[in-house]
């Protein structure tokens, strides 16, 4: 065979599969832009929206049923997220959180704050709870633009640099987490002005405690009741909670999405103070 036929038809094969292979790939998805609100007053975060002025958020995801809303003044940035998928919750709160931000400083590593997730909660009959007992641990770790490494610190001296978290069950299985951040932490050596575009990125560590589905106790241990397609053992949409054992019923929403990692990106522009 003609050599030149054979290396155009390697040639073509490679193409082929390099084709497929893209088309394969997942994309990730892309970053929702947004503008920042003007904080005419400071937030407290504690883990409560009650400071927060009733305003559309700038980040908003029905598939993970995840809000963002995000505000600024001069000297702080402050962020706020409501969940009410228990799913991500379990996931934020179990496994881990990151909230990370980047600007467009030149060598500047990302901002970046890590909590550490805990075991699930278990209930007197032994099932887990996603959301029971959430609070805050002792510790977070906390990478500047600029710094030769991440840093631990406690939450006290946390707030005594400029870092204030948040993190509570507001009600309902729906997860509050807050942030206020100095924007002296995640600056260093470029001018904070309105119209300052910044990358944000909330996203849950890969580790994850998985919840279990209330089994009746007088079925067979042989048979365990089905679950669906969730690893989280949610029944499935045509469960009427038949098998959570007589007189119980799973109140916890069924979530909408599979066990993948949670991340919502957004690319905010700072405001300017409202007049």
């Amino acid at each position: 065979m003609n050599k030149k036929k054979i290396f155009k038809e390697i040639t073509a094969l490679a193409a082929a599969f390099l084709l497929i292979g893209c088309a394969g790939a997942p994309k990730p998805k892309p970053a929702q832009t947004a503008l920042a609100k003007w904080g005419s007053r400071p937030i407290n975060a504690d883990g409560s929206k009650k400071d927060w002025p009733k305003s559309t958020p700038q980040y908003t995801n029905r598939e993970t049923d995840t809000q963002i809303w995000i505000r600024n003044n001069a000297d702080h940035l402050f962020l706020l997220a409501e969940v009410k998928d228990p799913q991500i919750a379990q996931q934020l709160t179990q496994g881990g959180l990151i909230l990370s931000i980047k600007t467009k400083e030149k060598g500047a590593k990302p901002f970046s704050i890590k909590l550490k997730g805990h075991p699930p909660f278990k209930s007197r009959d032994k099932q887990p709870d996603p959301m029971r007992g959430v609070k805050l641990p002792d510790t977070l770790t906390v990478t500047y633009p600029f710094s030769s490494g991440p840093i631990t610190m406690s939450m006290k001296e946390a707030r005594i640099t400029g870092i204030a978290i948040g993190l509570a069950d507001s009600g309902r299985h729906t997860l509050i987490f807050e942030a206020a951040i100095t924007l002296n932490a995640i600056f260093f050596d470029v001018p904070r002005i309105a119209g300052t575009k910044i990358n944000i990125a909330l996203s849950a560590k890969n580790r994850v405690f998985p919840m279990k589905q209330r089994g009746n106790p007088g079925a067979d241990k042989g048979n365990p009741p089905k679950e669906g397609p969730h690893s989280g053992g949610y029944p499935d949409k045509g469960s009427s909670g038949a098998n959570q054992g007589p007189g119980k019923t799973d109140d916890i929403k069924r979530p909408n999405l599979s066990n993948e990692s949670f991340r919502a990106d957004i690319e905010i522009t700072l405001a300017e103070p409202s007049k």
